[in-house]
């Protein structure tokens, strides 16, 4: 998404200069902007209930498996070898039912991956859009983006983010913080998921 902006601002930059004006430069941090925005504070309540409720069927599923655990040792010294075959073939299949279940949820592309994006892409292409109209109206010749790590220096007044974060912010409400409050217990499989949280690693939107 990062890429796609700076190309598309520079891009816009080039073809606005008309290499003979000028260049009217600023820049904006994505990182902020997605770690402020109302908008991805909601997501990420959104996103802690679904992953609640995949998790909670997980651990259903395992504490059966346990019970048919428990019972297998009660009762195998009265068993038959047929019988406890069975118990045993039956003890496995749920614990491989366990590792697809885990793996449709939380594995790679899984409905967790599939939720996020589903979650996340309309709010990177808002900002992408406040960027460009931003860029567009105010006769920007380039934007850059300082959380790509490219910029080594800028003054400070140059810096857009918290033009556009005005602008993001302003028709939504942030989530209190008793929105983001697990139930005890309730998170074994990757822990509770906070807006900054959902930006770093696999749930952070591409870098090029």
């Amino acid at each position: 998404m990062k890429k796609t902006l700076i190309l598309i601002l520079l891009g816009l930059g080039l073809v606005s200069l008309g290499f003979s004006q000028a260049a009217k430069l600023g820049y904006v941090n994505t990182d902020r902007l997605l770690l402020e925005s109302n908008e991805a504070a909601e997501i990420s309540r959104l996103f802690n209930l679904d992953k609640q409720n995949w998790t909670n069927q997980i651990r259903q599923l395992d504490e059966q498996i346990k019970q048919m655990e428990r019972n297998f040792e009660i009762d195998k010294l009265t068993k038959t070898e047929a019988a406890k075959r069975e118990a045993q073939s039956k003890i496995d299949a749920r614990k491989a039912e366990a590792g697809r279940m885990l793996e449709e949820y939380f594995g790679e592309g899984g409905r967790a991956e599939q939720r996020y994006r589903e979650l996340i892409d309309p709010l990177t292409l808002k900002i992408h859009n406040l960027i460009k109209k931003t860029a567009e109206d105010e006769k920007y010749t380039m934007i850059f983006d300082v959380s790509m790590g490219t910029v080594l220096y800028a003054l400070p007044s140059l810096d857009l983010t918290d033009q556009i974060l005005l602008e993001l912010n302003k028709d939504t409400v942030r989530p209190t913080d008793d929105d983001f409050k697990p139930e005890e217990q309730q998170f074994p499989i990757g822990g509770e998921t906070k807006p900054e949280d959902m930006f770093r690693d696999e749930f952070k939107p591409d870098k090029p």
